[in-house]
Formats: structure tokens, C-alpha cells, sequence
């Protein structure tokens, strides 16, 4: 376990920090909101949009700052402080590709999310009464609705995915970033959107040195922020990439892997 003198912490959730319930484990609450309380900033990096986000982490007190969409959108207080969009010509070109590949896909675009398959981040959301989000649908795949996307959501097979990055890297690569997020899903956003930017961008607000980061994370879309954080941790479930990459490694998102992890740095 490496020393240094770690002022932020920031996490994945999904895999990462939460259960396969989706839950935040009762040791990660425990240490995280000690932390809090010692004045570290915590801070949730995730694939998921803000609402999705507040909801999981309920039971973690005073956090300030949440990275939403991979990147895409950061919020301080509440208030956005940095958002990116791909253009929507971009964004309905690559709709119709995944289509024509029978690769069913969501996006994001503020309250606006257009889907033929609803990301799992917004089912709560979407059985409430009153929503905050307009739902669009495209379940059918007849009638493509594209917007100025801040992300967008691919489910499918690993051989179509991959075959969808391909033309969208070959054709975008100067436009977009395409992650791996999860089993069988792939995002894209805009070009500057990705974990690692979006850290950069807390911690110079923070005013806190990357050297003075420490991060977690368990698949690719995780790669640039671990990769700007002084000390990189990933948990025991991660993807291979990581493993390849990234030394450290706690236990499982199961067995309170980040939580753990503290607890033994700071000597709970």
C-alpha cells in the first residue's frame, strides 16, 4: 500500500463502489462519511446522469462534487459547472448505424433521453408520476430522434459493439470517446468528456494536487481517471485492461473493496 498524503477521493460507482443490489455497502458508508467528516473531499465519478447518482449515494453525507455521464457533465453544489455534447448530426449518424446492427441504444441530452432500450439509470425515474425526465421512445427502431447527445448508450452483443466502435472510431475519432462501461455496453461522448478530464477539472477547483488523489475503479471508462490520480486502486471484479494497467488492487465492489481500502490507508 503506497503512502502518500491523499486530500480527495473520488470512485466509480457501479462495480466499483455499490453492490450488484445497486446498494452502497454499510463499510463503505461507514469509512466514507468518517473521511467526510476528518475533511477529505469525496467525490463520485459515474456513467451515470446526476439524479441516478444522488439517488445511490443517499447515505453518503456532503458531497460536493458528482462527474456525470463519463465525463460529460460535473456538478458543484447542485450547479453545473462543465458540460460537453456531440454534435447531433454525429450523434443520428451513429444511431442509425447501431440500428442497421440491431444494437439497441439511450441518450442523454439534459431532460431529454431518446432510447430504443432504456438505460438502467433511468427505470426509477421513468415509473415516477411526475418525471423530471422526458422519455422518447424508439422501441420499434423506426423513428430515429437524435439531440445534442452528452452521452449515449449502446447494448448488444460484444461482436456488434465492437463492430460499432470501429466505424464510429474510424469515422469520429476526433469527435467522440468510446468506453467500455459495463458487460455488453459502450458509451460515446464528446471528445473532451472522459473520467480522467473531468478529475482535473474538481481537483484545480478543489485546489488539491492530482499527486493528492486517490482513485477507484473496475472497467475501461475508469482508465483516464485512475490514470490522473496519484494513487490508482482497483477493485478485485475489475476488467482485465485495468488489471494490465493498474497495480493496486483492493477486494471486490461485493466485499466493501474501496471502504476496506481506506480503512486500512487511514488507519481507521
Amino acid at each position: 500500500m503506497k503512502e502518500k498524503n491523499i486530500k480527495l477521493i473520488v470512485t466509480d460507482l457501479d462495480g466499483t463502489f455499490v453492490n450488484k443490489s445497486k446498494e452502497v455497502t454499510e463499510t463503505n458508508r461507514k469509512v466514507v462519511n468518517e473521511l467526510i467528516e476528518r475533511g477529505l473531499e469525496f467525490v463520485v465519478a459515474s456513467g451515470r446522469d446526476y439524479t441516478s447518482i444522488k439517488d445511490l449515494t443517499r447515505d453518503i453525507k456532503n458531497i460536493k462534487y458528482h462527474i456525470c455521464l463519463n465525463g460529460a457533465k460535473i456538478y458543484k453544489n447542485d450547479e453545473i459547472i462543465y458540460k460537453k455534447t456531440v454534435d447531433r448530426e454525429i450523434c443520428f449518424d451513429i444511431l442509425t448505424k447501431a440500428t442497421e446492427m440491431d444494437i439497441n441504444y439511450s441518450g442523454t441530452a439534459g431532460k431529454d433521453v431518446c432510447y430504443s432500450q432504456l438505460d438502467t439509470e433511468y427505470y426509477k425515474e421513468f415509473s415516477l408520476e411526475e418525471r423530471n425526465f422526458n422519455f422518447i421512445s424508439n422501441e420499434d427502431k423506426k423513428e430515429i430522434v437524435a439531440r445534442d447527445f452528452e452521452k449515449m448508450v449502446f447494448y448488444g452483443e460484444l461482436d456488434h459493439l465492437k463492430n460499432l466502435r470501429e466505424y464510429v472510431e474510424e469515422k469520429y475519432s476526433s469527435e467522440v470517446n468510446v468506453f467500455i462501461s459495463g458487460d455488453r455496453i459502450m458509451d460515446i461522448v464528446n471528445k473532451e468528456s472522459n473520467k480522467g478530464n473531468a478529475l482535473k477539472i474538481v481537483s484545480a477547483d478543489c485546489g488539491i494536487s492530482l499527486d493528492h488523489v486517490i482513485a477507484f475503479g473496475d472497467n475501461e471508462n475508469d482508465l483516464p481517471m485512475l490514470e490522473e490520480a496519484g494513487l490508482a486502486v482497483i477493485v478485485e471484479n475489475a476488467k482485465k485492461i485495468l488489471k494490465n494497467r493498474i497495480d493496486e488492487v483492493t477486494d471486490s465492489n461485493e466485499e466493501s473493496g474501496v471502504g476496506n481500502y481506506l480503512n486500512k490507508y487511514f488507519k481507521l
